[in-house]
């Protein structure tokens, strides 16, 4: 269950630094049902005048596999598989880094110093 929690946990921050990139510079967050798509989605869209896209398609696409095993993980009611979970570990590993990297590009093509 730790590694469940870890990965949800890892999942969640990954949401909650690009709903506060969207709402400070879009001015705006997604909403509605398909919420956590749309989040991911309108990260990786540029603005016209306004922004590059902020993460890449391939980003967006392993974070996609993330969202779905979060919402697994939330929905299992104490039914942990740790099977389902394992791939997901390799994933965040490499996925949460990258995500990292073109936040920091990206706050770096606005000209802001990245923070250690």
């Amino acid at each position: 269950l730790a590694i469940g929690k870890h990965l949800h946990a890892a999942y969640v921050a990954a949401e909650k630094a690009l709903e506060r990139i969207l709402e400070t510079i879009d001015g705006k967050v997604p909403g509605g049902p398909s919420y956590h798509r749309a989040l991911l989605l309108a990260a990786a869209t540029p603005v016209e005048g306004l922004r590059r896209p902020i993460i890449s398609a391939a980003l967006v696409s392993d974070l996609t596999l993330l969202l779905a095993f979060r919402h697994v993980y939330r929905h299992a009611y104490g039914r942990f598989d740790m099977e389902r979970a394992s791939p997901n570990v390799a994933l965040a590993a490499t996925t949460i880094p990258r995500l990292r990297e073109e936040i920091t590009a990206f706050a770096t093509s606005l000209g802001l110093a990245p923070r250690a």
